[in-house]
């Protein structure tokens, strides 16, 4: 009997942080990854960073282009069809931010963080789903951060997105889980990426602080455990989202934040 062919992850935002984090993570288990990014020099450095350390059986196909737009969408459902035959994980990643109030947020803001964040994560949802559908099995985990389970000051356009991602999380698990693909959500909080260093310098900036200064307070204020989490910490998890541990996990809001979002 021939061996099942290995799984295949689709990850949006794989060029770094937890995106990123999580392919390496999926490759180290034996499964394929599709990653797509905006970023095309940092799905190079992926790729190289993974072929020095993935084995022979699985495949690592990188696809530069923006999930706002909707030809995204379809470009990665005909490549991972193509070099591996399906879909079984998809792991929306990919975000952007606006560090504003709603005053200060022009019309081109809102909707550049609501077309990536949230349109996107539709649009690519969408067509690998149409996959996961012909083959009766998958698993979609959706990265909401901690913004979408709260309002964060200085953030109206992302908290906003973010809280949409729950409730399409919650959609796709009551619509699909019977058809055999689980759906569940990952809020985390202060993760050390490139989009929390950009956030807190910012906020920083309007403070008269570095962006450390205000990170390292706001740890010490409200997280008790009292420190930073890693992109590793964040992918653990996704991938035991994805595993048969957790088979009957669906719906699922998760947070990851050393417990910043459990209280006052």
């Amino acid at each position: 009997m021939a061996a099942a062919p290995e799984p295949t992850a689709v990850i949006t935002g794989a060029a770094s942080g937890i995106g990123r984090a999580t392919a390496l993570a999926y490759l180290a288990s034996g499964c394929n990854v599709v990653a797509v990014d905006i970023d095309e020099n940092g799905l190079k450095k992926l790729s190289k960073e993974a072929a020095a350390s993935m084995n022979s059986q699985v495949g690592l196909e990188i696809l530069a282009a923006d999930i706002a737009d909707p030809v995204t969408a379809r470009r990665t459902q005909a490549l991972s069809k193509r070099a591996f035959g399906g879909i079984d994980y998809l792991f929306n990643n990919a975000g952007n931010e606006f560090i504003a109030p709603l005053m200060e947020t022009e019309e081109a803001d809102w909707d550049r963080v609501i077309d990536t964040n949230l349109k996107g994560t539709y649009l690519i949802t969408r067509a690998c789903l149409e996959l996961m559908l012909e083959a009766g099995r998958g698993v979609i985990t959706n990265n909401a951060s901690d913004a979408g389970l709260r309002g964060i000051k200085l953030n109206a356009a992302y908290s906003t997105s973010k809280a949409g991602i729950i409730h399409l999380t919650r959609s796709l698990a009551l619509d699909y889980t019977g058809k055999g693909i689980r759906s569940n959500c990952i809020c985390p909080g202060c993760i050390r990426t490139p989009l929390c260093e950009r956030f807190n310098a910012e906020v920083g900036a309007r403070k008269g602080k570095s962006g450390e200064e205000v990170l390292q307070e706001f740890v010490q204020e409200n997280i008790p455990m009292a420190r930073v989490g890693t992109p590793e910490e964040v992918a653990a998890v996704v991938l035991f989202l994805s595993s048969p541990a957790a088979s009957y996990i669906s719906g699922a809001i998760i947070p990851i934040d050393g417990g910043l979002t459990a209280g006052m």
